[in-house]
């Protein structure tokens, strides 16, 4: 009787130890009512990205399911494979977010814009996703956010039959992006230590956006893509210093349970010519190629 007993009891604690423990949600638990319409890409471009801008557009072309248009915004045409949206027509520049972090210090701004390891053009590359699909005209109210380094090696589908998204996890962890956060947004944190928002493109959708941005603005009382520029620590400012995939892969999960997580296989790779060749069969879903390497 006592045997038996004991392993109950130890039935009971093992039960108790994979309980899972709810989800804190800052802003209650909200459900969004996804578009079924088709995905439109964009790929926001710098000039030094040019390199594997084409091999980017036409592993899309051959491997991403469910697209529509491909449009690359950068400040000046880098290709003719793929729609062109020019940058200056979105309602923030380089000078505008570095008067915004250095409020309106005209010296600490111009210094950082004219200095060689400003972080200007990387800090904006992030707002002109997430403001994509609103500024891009007759865009998608989903929009898939591909780093123009990325090449997908295998079919992709990046939402579920009823429109939910799915995501890539990472593993990087880089603490001044989480520190950006809590400035950003009382209660937006990683919601799961082994997993990162940075897997080099995101399926960013109208309804989430929309209600993140109603939050920065109550928070902030000022437009979204001021109050991220003002949450940049100065300290900061010429590292990595805020992360648009964090952000919303964070509270999408903090707000929603309509999220869906998987581990796909990348690798990053100095030649990405060589590498379409040399990983094809080896399971990879997507390379990226950065320019450090």
């Amino acid at each position: 009787m006592k045997a038996f007993l004991f392993v109950l009891a130890a039935l009971f604690v093992v039960g108790c130890a994979k309980k899972e423990v709810p989800l804190p949600r800052p802003w209650g638990v909200h459900r969004y009512e996804f578009s079924m319409e088709p995905i439109d890409v964009v790929v926001p471009c710098a000039t030094k990205d040019k390199r594997t801008l084409d091999l980017c557009i036409s592993a899309l072309k051959k491997q991403a399911q469910g697209i529509r248009r491909i449009i690359v915004v950068s400040k000046e045409p880098l290709t003719d494979q793929a729609e062109w949206f020019d940058e200056a027509l979105y309602p923030f520049s380089k000078e505008d977010i570095a008067r915004v972090i250095f409020s309106d210090n005209g010296a600490e701004a111009k210094s950082f814009l004219e200095s060689p390891k400003t972080r200007a053009g990387w800090i904006l590359q992030q707002l002109l996703k997430l403001y994509a699909p609103y500024v891009i005209p007759d865009i998608s109210s989903n929009v898939l956010i591909v780093d123009a380094d990325v090449m997908l090696m295998e079919p992709v589908a990046f939402r579920t039959s009823v429109g939910e998204p799915y995501f890539n996890m990472g593993t990087e962890y880089h603490p001044p992006y989480f520190a950006h956060m809590a400035r950003l947004l009382p209660g937006l944190r990683r919601v799961v230590q082994e997993h990162s928002g940075i897997t080099h493109y995101m399926l960013f959708q109208r309804p989430v956006l929309t209600d993140l941005f109603a939050h920065l603005k109550m928070h902030h009382g000022v437009e979204p893509w001021i109050a991220l520029c003002r949450s940049i620590d100065p300290e900061e400012v010429y590292g990595s210093c805020l992360s648009e995939y964090e952000i919303y892969f964070n509270f999408i999960q903090l707000r929603s349970d309509q999220a869906h997580l998987r581990r796909q296989k990348y690798i990053d790779v100095p030649d990405p010519r060589a590498a379409i060749i040399q990983y094809e069969h080896q399971g990879y879903s997507y390379i990226t190629s950065h320019l450090y390497l």
